[in-house]
């Protein structure tokens, strides 16, 4: 993104400061009201008394008062801009001392979008940007129509990656070297083997449980691509170890396994976002596991409790329920 996109608060903002001002000053009017003979006596100590009448004075104090914090709401809402270039967000504001704030979007970072009933009704919402810790980074408080500004931020979150804003499942899918020319990131993530532990040299239905933990944080999430093996230095293993395990020691085979855990912790009525692919590195047969964003919150199924995984950086992360709720509020918003 070359040209710059300036995006502002909503008039609805400002409105709803001029109520509040409004209210304000009500609130004044009857606390002068409220002192009596007080406010006149207090009046009259001063020299230009004589030259304004009591009634004319309290009127110009609550008009004067009114106009300055009016034209001060007006021009903090006036100043206060967010530039979006080339991957990178500046947020600038203040009436009489100017600051500013820049960061940059990165590949690691997501995007939530949250908008009330009135919201919803009047277009517009808060734009929020997560770090890799799920920290907020910056807020974009009552955007009009804020869902075109996501777009435009989502495409700038991945531009020096293989990646493209819609994960889905195409054959244009990245080649397996571009893959594996990454770091893993919030849509990439590398596992050694699907249920061979190579520690214990024997079959671990952990390692299965990992797995599918990953897959459920991408369902919930953009989407990603989890590598079978290769190490955490992306030096390839194969799944030689893994084929060995199995009744039928190939890919297919392996697919038809990994389906079988699918269905059981996820739901076969998801399978459609997943395609399995086994491209050959250095000689060796991995297996490339694509996830398209789900359409739905999803739960995994784990000894018959149900658990919810989202992807945050690098890492799935697991959410409590009133937490799952919350999220799935913004990001099937």
């Amino acid at each position: 993104m070359n040209k710059a996109v300036t995006v502002k608060h909503s008039p609805i903002t400002l409105i709803w400061t001029f109520v509040a001002i409004e209210i304000l000053a009500f609130a004044l009017y009857f606390l002068f009201a409220a002192l009596g003979n007080y406010k006149y006596e207090l009046y009259t100590r001063f020299s230009f008394h004589a030259l304004l009448s009591y009634q004319i004075a309290k009127i110009t104090f609550l008009f004067g008062a009114q106009l300055v914090i009016t034209v001060y709401a007006f021009l903090r809402w006036h100043l206060e801009t967010y530039t979006l270039q080339s991957g990178i967000i500046s947020h600038q504001w203040g009436v009489f001392f100017k600051r500013k704030k820049t960061i940059r979007l990165g590949r690691d970072m997501s995007i939530t979008l949250s908008s009330g009933p009135i919201g919803k009704i009047l277009k517009y919402g808060t734009i929020r940007v997560h770090g890799g810790n799920s920290q907020t980074l910056l807020t974009l408080s009552n955007v009009s129509r804020p869902q075109r500004y996501v777009k435009v931020m989502e495409k700038n979150l991945d531009a020096d990656s293989a990646y493209s804003t819609n994960h889905d499942l195409s054959d244009n899918a990245p080649r397996i070297e571009e893959l594996l020319a990454e770091d893993e990131h919030e849509r990439l993530e590398f596992k050694s083997t699907l249920r061979f532990d190579l520690r214990g040299r024997q079959v671990n239905q952990e390692l299965e449980k990992s797995v599918m933990k990953t897959v459920a944080g991408f369902l919930n999430s953009k989407g990603g691509d989890i590598i079978i093996g290769v190490d955490d230095s992306r030096r390839p293993l194969g799944l030689k170890h893994d084929y060995k395990t199995l009744r039928r020691a190939d890919s297919d085979g392996f697919e038809n396994h990994f389906t079988q855990i699918f269905n059981a912790m996820v739901g076969p009525e998801f399978r459609h976002l997943i395609r399995l692919r086994f491209p050959l590195v250095g000689g060796e047969e991995v297996c490339v596991i694509r996830v398209a964003p789900s359409y739905r919150p999803i739960y995994l199924k784990i000894d018959g409790d149900e658990h919810f995984y989202a992807r945050t950086g690098n890492v799935t992360t697991p959410l409590k329920m009133s937490e799952a709720e919350a999220y799935a509020r913004s990001h099937w918003s």
